[in-house]
């Protein structure tokens, strides 16, 4: 059923005063409530509903029919007030309303001597009878209390039509009822139920519903229409984390922007998705190469090819430094803002060089977008994109370039690419750091490993001991090889580093390198450097009773 007539259809129940009884039935999360009440406020607006009073009530919770029918009652307001939440104020007023209609008559009902259960059981009574012509939204059908059955409800609504003249709409996800739900909802739905709607939108449909019509909504409408996601709890997901990115990125590029609400909107639906339709969450996370269709090492499940497919469907998706800020985000409901724009800084130029002819996506199209007989012309776009754009290309991608080229018979080229790669990107050391690297298990190229291996440890041989340790203090864990090196450092160099610190580095300095023998547990390595600190203390005590008593801070005496 189009989402047209679904409007249609509850605008004419709205509009007229007879009694009547519509059921809004489908999946979890397409919107099912969110399009009643987009549709009940918009009749609102043009003063095109018929009753004077609604109610909106969720079955979520709810065990006893006196439970639901006093819930229907201290949650009506009038026409005027749909869409505000129902207040105490509400509340009175019903409760006066209800008074005023009884008149005196009603005051034996309340003795003096009754017990507050009489006045709970007389109230609730008297509040189902107020119940005369109003319009009923019943929510969560199937996510009823178990204490209450789904046949009384029925019996309920049937009450409040035929003896209230009310119009119910009861709104369910009928693949989730239980099995005795299921059976007395279609075994009376016929002599209850006048209208019933299935409603399962398209996402053309869910975009018209959930999102305006400025630029950043008509990006992700277009991201969401891609995809065909028509949950509307996971699009009003993705609006609000998108909201969250949008502040953060407004001094970049708009092709940034552009990056961020595609990422955003596909993390977040496989996130929040309980489809087996769509990509599992850490499947897609762990996309991190271009290369990642081609790797034979990996058997993929018929599903795995499934979800590949939606990936190569959404622009080649693959999940760069960049998007993993963004994962963050959609993990854990906030985000890194100096490690966002850091990584944003960087994808601008990455797009920069992305526009050349001899970039590396250039090189990735032609090989991924024809059956052409161009092997040559793919080997040498891909040769050329590491000449002109190595700084652009990650290590994961150097490596399934390098196996590509490999699987082709050019093991020269590999080579040349490899070598090409290392020193155009040695003024990045840690970049060559498998052990600390966040995707080692990506890099497979034995030549890649073992390169990388090697330009680690020569890069590592020329940093000063400060080097290492403001590393550390930032935060990273040592590897082995720091380890090593500062082990081999002398006591001559612990002094120097100690008296070339002011303020509060100096403790910092000194209390890292110390921190081995505090904690136990530590290696020849470790308990080396550790006392080779603390000699440099003790020749520092010695040159002035000052020094001495300042030494003593961490814990050393001067002999």
């Amino acid at each position: 059923m189009s989402i047209e007539i679904i409007e249609e259809q509850i605008g004419r129940f709205l509009a007229s005063e007879a009694p009547e009884v519509m059921s809004i039935k489908g999946a979890w999360g397409v919107g099912k409530t969110y399009a009643w009440n987009r549709y009940l406020g918009s009749a609102k607006n043009q003063k095109k509903i018929a009753l004077q009073k609604y109610s909106y009530v969720s079955l979520f919770g709810i065990n006893s029919l006196d439970d639901l029918k006093f819930s229907i009652f201290e949650n009506r307001v009038d026409r005027q007030s749909i869409g505000r939440r129902p207040t105490v104020d509400s509340f009175k007023s019903n409760t006066a309303e209800l008074l005023r209609s009884l008149g005196k008559k009603s005051l034996p009902l309340f003795s003096s001597n009754a017990s507050i259960d009489h006045y709970y059981s007389t109230l609730n009574s008297l509040a189902f009878l107020s119940l005369e012509k109003s319009i009923i939204c019943i929510d969560d059908f199937e996510r009823k209390g178990k204490s209450i059955e789904a046949q009384d409800i029925l019996g309920l609504i049937t009450q409040l039509k035929e003896q209230k003249r009310c119009k119910v709409v009861l709104i369910l996800n009928d693949e989730s009822l239980s099995e005795d739900s299921s059976i007395d909802y279609i075994k009376l739905r016929e002599k209850v139920i006048d209208t019933e709607l299935r409603f399962a939108p398209t996402a053309e449909d869910c975009v018209k519903i959930a999102l305006k019509t400025d630029k950043v909504s008509r990006q992700l409408g277009a991201n969401i229409i891609k995809l065909g996601i028509n949950n509307i709890r996971i699009i009003k997901k993705i609006e609000k984390l998108s909201a969250l990115l949008i502040p953060l990125l407004k001094g970049y590029e708009d092709k940034i922007l552009s990056h961020a609400l595609r990422t955003v909107t596909f993390l977040t639906w496989c996130y929040y998705s309980q489809s087996s339709n769509t990509p599992d969450y850490n499947f897609v996370i762990n996309r991190t190469s271009t290369f990642g269709d081609l790797d034979e090492d990996v058997a993929l499940s018929t599903q795995q090819q499934f979800w590949c497919s939606i990936l190569r469907h959404y622009d080649n998706f693959i999940v760069d430094e960049f998007d993993q800020q963004i994962a963050r985000l959609v993990e854990n409901g906030y985000v890194d803002e100096k490690a966002l724009r850091e990584e944003a800084v960087a994808l601008n130029e990455k797009i920069c060089a992305a526009s050349s002819e001899n970039s590396f996506q250039m090189a990735w199209k032609k090989f991924n977008e024809s059956f052409d007989a161009n092997d040559q012309e793919v080997i040498t776009c891909l040769s050329d994109s590491f000449k002109n754009n190595a700084k652009y290309i990650s290590p994961v991608d150097l490596d399934g370039a390098v196996r590509l080229l490999r699987y082709l018979g050019k093991d020269k080229l590999a080579t040349k690419i490899i070598t090409l790669y290392i020193d155009k990107r040695e003024a990045n050391l840690e970049l060559f750091n498998l052990d600390t690297s966040a995707i080692p298990a990506e890099i497979k190229d034995w030549e890649v490993v073992a390169k990388f291996r090697k330009k680690y440890i020569q890069l590592s041989a020329k940093r000063s001991i400060l080097d290492i340790c403001d590393r550390l203090l930032a935060g990273d864990n040592c590897s082995e090889d720091e380890d090593i090196q500062l082990s081999q450092a002398t006591v001559a160099e612990y002094v120097q580093l100690f008296k070339s610190q002011k303020g509060q580095k100096l403790s910092q300095y000194v209390d890292l390198c110390l921190r081995f023998n505090r904690l136990g547990g530590t290696t020849e390595h470790q308990e080396l450097i550790s006392d080779k600190a603390a000699e440099a203390l003790r020749i520092i005590g010695r040159e002035s009773k000052l020094n001495a008593s300042r030494v003593r801070r961490f814990g050393i005496k001067v002999d």
